[in-house]
C-alpha cells in the first residue's frame, strides 16, 4: 500500500509548477514638479502556479526604503497609514500571450493597498533560464482609488499617479 501511495505521489512532485519569490525588487517612482520619489522594498513574497495559472504576491508596506527617513516616516504615519494597513496584496490568475523562452503574461487579479482591494490587469515578462524565470512587470496606480490624501501644501511634491515596477526571480519549489 505504501508503494501505491508513493508512486501516486510522486509524479505529482516531480512535475509541480508552483514557485516561489526569489531575489525581488519592488521600486515606486512619484514624478512631481518640485521632486521626484523613489523608494525601494526587497521583500516581496509569493507563489505562482504554472499548472493553476494563479499567483498570490504579499509586500509589507514598511519595507521601502526611501532616500530620506522624513520621506520614509511621512510615507508610512500621513500616507500608507502601514501601522493600520501593513500589506499591500496581490492575487489572481493570469494567461500566456506568447511561448518559448521568453513569454508575456496578462495577470488579472485584485491589488490591496491602504485596506482598499481594487481590480487590476498588468502585463508581466517572463524569461525562462533553466530552473529559474526573471520576472519583470510595470503599472501605474492612482492614489485617488485607494484613497490615500495628500496634504495641499504637499500637492507640487507628490503625484497622483505612482509608477510601480517590480522585478524578482522565480525558483521552483520543491
Amino acid at each position: 500500500m505504501k508503494k501505491i501511495i508513493i508512486l501516486v505521489c510522486f509524479p505529482l512532485y516531480i512535475f509541480s509548477q508552483k514557485y516561489i519569490i526569489d531575489n525581488s525588487n519592488v521600486t515606486f517612482f512619484s514624478y512631481a514638479p518640485i521632486e521626484d520619489i523613489k523608494a525601494e522594498s526587497t521583500d516581496l513574497q509569493g507563489v505562482v502556479d504554472f499548472s493553476t495559472k494563479e499567483f498570490f504576491f504579499r509586500l509589507s508596506i514598511n519595507s521601502f526604503i526611501f532616500p530620506s527617513s522624513l520621506m520614509q516616516d511621512h510615507f508610512n504615519e500621513s500616507y500608507l497609514e502601514s501601522d493600520l494597513f501593513p500589506l499591500s496584496i496581490f492575487k489572481g490568475n493570469f494567461s500566456s500571450q506568447s511561448e518559448g523562452k521568453k513569454q508575456t503574461i496578462v495577470t488579472d487579479g485584485s491589488i490591496l493597498i491602504h485596506g482598499i482591494e481594487k481590480s487590476i490587469s498588468i502585463n508581466t515578462y517572463l524569461v525562462f533560464q533553466g530552473e529559474e524565470i526573471i520576472f519583470t512587470a510595470k503599472f501605474y496606480i492612482q492614489l485617488k482609488d485607494f484613497d490615500i490624501k495628500i496634504k495641499k501644501m504637499f500637492i507640487n511634491n507628490i503625484s497622483e499617479e505612482i509608477e510601480v515596477i517590480v522585478k524578482g526571480n522565480l525558483i521552483q519549489l520543491k
